[in-house]
């Protein structure tokens, strides 16, 4: 995907998705998590009451006295697992002295901690495990009419099935909250995809827009060019003239240029940027176009000059006439930002298996939070030194997309003598270091 414009929509599509589908998430998390609370909160308090019911009915029953010792021994040994609840009489000691329940008393049963908890607060419940089994346990403290022998009432709720209905509810809790954020994740998908479809006509329209708007203007300006010319040539305008004639010509260059770029620019937008790719040795590309671009810089009274390089070649794989373009830009935005017979220096180094270009000027510098946005279209930068036509805020732009294209980069730094330094990375297709 190499338009722009497409990698911000997805982009954007891809964030609104995570955003959209995160806060569904969270709802989904937060109504499960409340559900199992509450569930689970009632089937314990269902264990609670069962047990409490037992407990309290026993323990009303034996408020005229404890039942003999021999009570204990009148058990028909049914399995522990076989009942829900079972309720076993003490005596002060804590010892079984009645086994209503008829169930086989497992080890660990009667719970003497439970007793002693009982003797202090009258009432005590806890969750213990019981030959394996867990045990929901309720132990009374109970003192007969007449303040016979005290003892207590241990009743006891087997848990193995409250444990299972509990991880079923979980289980089912979890199922049905990944099966609601599949489906959320489906129904954002498909509404995030359409709700990006008015921007991206929008995009679309502005696009077509620019494009044709300059299709159509590159005829006027440069009929108005040529025309200028003419009048100027053939001495058709007063002297009084000639300083308007001037500036009517300096416009329509600076018209051309800027239809120029939004061309370029929008059509790179589509299709990205065409290159022709060959073996170019990018440090004799510079040396050329360094000769190009000293009469430019005599124009703007700026010294121009390569640094010595340590490489006898800098080979990359690229399009020798869009470097050429890139490089221009370069000197072009360096000129524009160096003060009166101030120096721009090319260099061109190697940095490891990438071949760098590095183009640095002595005007003021470009802040560290201005770095990136330099390279958004239509930005001008701040410290021109001189009044001329300007450019239109679109070259480097279009040299990031030029440095992108031949799977580079550029970026921003501070050149050592103070200034900015655009260093422009590309990999190496080849070349020997110096020796």
């Amino acid at each position: 995907m190499s338009d722009p414009t497409a990698r911000l929509l997805a982009r954007t599509r891809r964030r609104l998705f995570a955003v959209t589908l995160g806060l569904v998430a969270l709802l989904v998390l937060g109504i499960g998590a409340a559900t199992a609370i509450v569930t689970l909160r009632a089937l314990d308090e269902s264990v609670d009451s069962a047990l409490a019911a037992s407990v309290t009915a026993t323990a009303d029953a034996v408020h005229d006295g404890l039942p003999h010792d021999s009570d204990v021994d009148q058990t028909d040994d049914v399995s522990l697992d076989a009942s829900d609840t079972f309720v076993l009489i003490l005596d002060a000691g804590g010892n079984v002295v009645s086994n209503p329940s008829r169930v086989s008393i497992p080890p660990g049963l009667p719970d003497a901690a439970a007793a002693r908890a009982a003797t202090a607060t009258g009432r005590d419940i806890r969750t213990v495990n019981a030959g394996g089994t867990p045990v929901r346990l309720l132990t009374v403290s109970v003192t007969p009419v007449g303040g016979q022998q005290a003892g207590f009432v241990q009743g006891g709720f087997v848990l193995v099935l409250h444990d299972r209905q509990s991880q079923t509810v979980v289980a089912a809790i979890l199922l049905l909250g990944a099966l609601g954020l599949f489906g959320a994740a489906i129904v954002t998908l498909i509404v995030t995809g359409r709700a990006l479809v008015p921007i991206r006509r929008s995009f679309d329209a502005q696009r077509r827009f620019v494009a044709d708007a300059s299709h159509e203007l590159r005829t006027p300006a440069a009929l108005i060019r040529a025309n200028a010319d003419v009048v100027e040539r053939e001495g058709l305008v007063a002297d009084d003239g000639r300083a308007l004639m001037a500036d009517i010509i300096t416009e329509a260059d600076r018209l051309g240029r800027l239809v120029g770029d939004l061309l370029q620019l929008e059509t790179d937008d589509a299709t990205g940027v065409p290159i022709e790719a060959q073996r170019v040795d990018i440090a004799t590309a510079v040396e050329a176009t360094v000769r190009q671009a000293e009469a430019l810089a005599t124009q703007r009274d700026v010294h121009l000059a390569v640094s010595p390089t340590s490489l006898a070649s800098a080979v990359v794989s690229g399009d020798p006439d869009r470097l050429v373009q890139l490089l221009l830009i370069l000197f072009d935005n360096a000129f524009d930002h160096s003060p009166p017979d101030g120096t721009v220096t090319v260099e061109v180094h190697r940095a490891g298996h990438a071949i760098q270009v590095i183009v640095s000027d002595e005007g003021p510098g470009i802040p560290e939070s201005e770095r990136e946005r330099v390279f958004e279209p239509f930005t001008r930068l701040p410290g021109v030194q001189r009044d001329r036509a300007g450019g239109t805020g679109l070259g480097l732009a279009i040299a990031r997309r030029i440095a992108s294209a031949h799977h580079g980069s550029i970026r921003v730094a501070d050149a050592p003598g103070g200034g900015a330094a655009f260093v422009v990375t590309l990999p190496s297709s080849g070349g020997v270091p110096a020796s």
